[in-house]
């Protein structure tokens, strides 16, 4: 049985309708996944390109998998008016010790042929906007840096094939079309996690195929050369499931709240087999990398400043940072649904080879669908309390994306669109940064 739900484009009725079509969805997903056509490539794939030694540029986005004709379960149950949509985001914002004066509610959609309403979505818009942008910028690739699919990834059936086509390949296929070597590298997210190993495995069978761009091979983290950079894109929800991470909880003030409760990884999203050598893997090919940049991409980022996702960034710091400060120029994560970008100052890692390390870079594009606000109290309380930490510049409750480029040193550029999807683009920021890898 198939079944496609057009969420954004069918008449929302009556609860009823909702909940029998709620049960429909889950019946079919219980199908069992067909594993035919699922990429079993080498571990730790190396994606080959020719290397030539030039200026490399590219865009990154995150978290760009949110589709109207893919809701939430949430939504089917419980649909709102435009008012009940405004005063339950009011509330959101309140519950999360946002001062209530800074409120910015996200833009809204009206359902076709209703009085109910959800979040816009930015994934046309961005995906526009980029295409645009690169027409006059030089862009070789991009970077799609998790949460692919929203709200939870492929399932393993035959929808999945739908699914991806409406939300992996439509909204990119003018983008991809810029040049015959233009390519969307993926990483994966925690949403692309959410369903099942199925589901992942669906979602990268689906980009090993050769009919479109997307690249994303088994088992999920891999390098690739584009120029005289190297990339290393890492699945860090592989890692924070295979370690101890804490729920995140403020105070009212914003500060970290002490507590023992952890975050839950369901088994078959803990690493198995070569996925336990992810680490491993990135330390030796950073070390054996010949590349001038050494790029290290994942979902979660190192810092961020949206207030609930900062137990995530301290279990992965011991576990990255190290090899990071010694070997890598820049890192770039999601899952954030805003746009930032900090620093790391490294000092506390000058001991283990006598190095003086420099500051590394960490930037946050997850703008491409959703847009969530800075949680103030926390920035504040996080630039005040970690001395190895600087924020360098941030904006929540945007759509957006990042253009890098890699010349004599790194620049990113932070862009945004604005809200009636026009596909005009704002530079808000230009960041550079200096070559800090060792071996060059």
């Amino acid at each position: 049985m198939t079944l496609r739900l057009q969420y954004g484009h069918k008449k929302l009725r009556t609860f009823l309708l909702l909940s029998t079509v709620s049960a429909l969805l889950a019946a079919c997903q219980s199908k069992p996944m067909t594993t035919t056509n699922v990429q079993q490539n080498q571990p730790f794939n190396k994606v080959p390109l020719a290397d030539t030694q030039q200026p490399v540029a590219f865009i990154a986005f995150g978290d760009s998998g949110y589709h109207y004709d893919y809701p939430k379960q949430a939504s089917l149950n419980n649909p709102k008016t435009r008012q009940q949509f405004l005063l339950s985001e009011r509330a959101a914002w309140e519950k999360k010790g946002l001062p209530p004066a800074d409120f910015v509610a996200p833009p809204i959609h009206r359902l076709s042929g209703t009085d109910y309403v959800v979040e816009r979505t930015g994934l046309n818009a961005v995906a526009g906007a980029m295409t645009q942008y690169c027409q006059s910028n030089r862009c070789d690739f991009s970077l799609m840096l998790g949460d692919n699919i929203y709200p939870a990834g492929g399932d393993g059936s035959e929808r999945d094939e739908q699914r991806f086509l409406d939300i992996l390949d439509l909204p990119f296929r003018q983008l991809v079309s810029s040049h015959d070597d233009f390519r969307i590298y993926g990483v994966l997210g925690n949403h692309d996690w959410q369903t099942s190993r199925a589901g992942r495995d669906a979602q990268i069978a689906w980009a090993s195929r050769d009919d479109n761009k997307m690249i994303l091979p088994q088992p999920g983290f891999y390098s690739f050369n584009r120029g005289d950079a190297e990339f290393f894109v890492i699945d860090t929800n592989l890692l924070l499931a295979g370690t101890t991470v804490l729920k995140d909880k403020l105070n009212p003030d914003g500060s970290e709240k002490k507590h023992n409760s952890l975050e839950h990884y369901d088994d078959w999203q803990k690493p198995k087999g070569q996925e336990k050598q992810q680490l491993d893997w990135l330390e030796n090919a950073l070390k054996q990398s010949s590349a001038r940049w050494k790029i290290v991409a994942g979902h979660h980022p190192l810092w961020s400043s949206g207030g609930s996702k900062f137990e995530e960034a301290r279990a992965l710091r011991p576990l990255l940072m190290p090899m990071l400060c010694e070997f890598a120029d820049i890192y770039l994560a999601g899952h954030e649904h805003d746009l930032e970008a900090h620093q790391d100052d490294c000092q506390q890692y000058n001991s283990a080879n006598g190095k003086e390390l420099k500051p590394l870079p960490i930037i946050v594009s997850g703008a491409a669908a959703k847009q969530r606000p800075i949680h103030t109290p926390f920035q504040a309380y996080q630039k005040k309390t970690y001395a190895e930490y600087q924020e360098l510049w941030l904006q929540g409750m945007v759509w957006g994306f990042a253009h890098i480029t890699l010349g004599d040193d790194i620049q990113v550029r932070m862009i945004t669109i604005p809200n009636d999807e026009s596909g005009a683009t704002t530079e808000q920021v230009m960041l550079t940064f200096p070559q800090r890898s060792q071996q060059y």
